[in-house]
C-alpha cells in the first residue's frame, strides 16, 4: 500500500528563545516530526537535521553572547578609566587653583625678568610683625645705585603678618619653593626691626627707644653666600610713639648714608 510523504511543518523559533529553554525547543521539534507521519528512517534524518541546526543556533547565540559580554566589559572598563582620568584631572586642576590662590595671597605679579640682570626683592618688618613701608622704601632707595633690578612691592603685607617673613629670615621651611621665587628673583633682602624701651626717672621719665635693624641678603638661586648687616639707633620722647619715631628716623638716615651693604 502506498504511503504518502507528508512534508514536515517548519518550526520558527526566535534566537532568544534558545537561551530560555533549549530542551523544550528540541522536544517540540521531535514531537512535531513524530506527528508528521513520516517513516522511521526519514524521521530520524529529519530529527538529526533539526537537532544539528538547533545546536548550531545555540552555538551561534552563545558565541554572540560571549562577544556581547566582552564588549560590555570593555565598555565598562573604558568608562571606569575615563572616570578615573576625570577624577585625577579635577584633582590636578583643584591643586593648581589652590596653589595659584596661595601665591596670589602673598606675592604681587610683577614684570618679567630681564635676561642677565639680577632681580632682588626688598621687604622690612616692624617689631609688631607688620610690613614696615618706611624702612622698606629706605632700603629700596639705598640699592637703586646697585647693578640690580629692585622688585619693590613684590610681597604683599600678608607675607609678613602671616609669618612667612620670619620663616624666610630664619631660613626655615620651604618658602622659596612654595612661592616659586626662583621664577622671579635671584635674591631677597630682608630687614627685621626690634625695639626696646627704657625710662629715666632723673630726666622726668623721658622714654628712650633703642631700635635695631637686622638685615640679611639671601640668595634664591645658585650657591652664593648670605650676607648680614646690623643698624642701631636711639630716640627719646615723653611717649613711646615719640621715642620710636625719632629712633626710626635716625635709623633710616643711617641706611641712606650707608656704604657697606652690597650684593656684590
Amino acid at each position: 500500500m502506498r504511503q504518502d510523504y507528508i512534508m514536515p511543518i517548519p518550526i520558527v523559533v526566535p534566537v532568544d528563545y534558545f537561551c530560555l529553554s533549549r530542551q523544550v525547543i528540541l522536544a517540540n521539534c521531535v514531537q512535531a516530526i513524530s506527528g508528521s507521519g513520516m517513516s522511521g528512517k526519514n524521521s530520524k534524518r529529519v530529527t538529526t537535521f533539526v537537532c544539528v541546526m538547533a545546536a548550531i543556533a545555540i552555538l551561534i547565540h552563545v558565541v554572540q553572547s560571549v562577544r556581547e559580554q566582552k564588549r560590555a566589559v570593555a565598555v565598562a572598563q573604558q568608562q571606569r578609566e575615563m572616570e578615573s582620568e576625570a577624577i585625577v584631572q579635577k584633582a590636578f586642576q583643584d591643586a593648581a587653583a589652590e596653589h595659584a590662590s596661595y601665591l596670589a595671597q602673598y606675592v604681587n605679579s610683577g614684570p618679567a625678568r630681564r635676561p642677565g640682570v639680577e632681580a632682588v626683592a626688598i621687604v622690612a618688618a616692624s617689631e609688631d610683625g607688620k610690613l614696615n613701608r618706611a624702612v622698606t622704601a629706605a632700603l629700596v632707595n639705598r640699592f637703586q645705585s646697585e647693578p640690580v633690578e629692585i622688585a619693590h612691592s613684590f610681597f604683599k603685607p600678608a607675607f609678613v603678618s602671616d609669618g612667612l617673613f620670619n620663616d624666610a629670615f630664619a631660613g626655615t621651611g620651604d618658602i622659596f619653593n612654595k612661592l616659586e621665587l626662583a621664577k622671579s628673583l635671584d635674591a631677597l633682602l630682608l630687614a627685621r626691626q626690634e625695639v626696646r624701651y627704657s625710662s629715666n626717672p632723673s630726666l622726668e621719665n623721658v622714654i628712650t627707644a633703642t631700635m635695631q635693624l637686622n638685615v640679611v641678603a639671601l640668595p634664591v638661586t645658585g650657591q652664593a653666600d648670605s650676607k648680614s648687616w646690623t643698624f642701631t639707633a636711639s630716640g627719646a620722647g615723653f611717649k613711646q610713639e615719640e621715642a620710636r619715631a625719632m629712633a626710626e628716623q635716625r635709623l633710616i638716615k643711617q641706611i641712606t648714608t650707608d656704604t657697606n651693604m652690597t650684593f656684590n
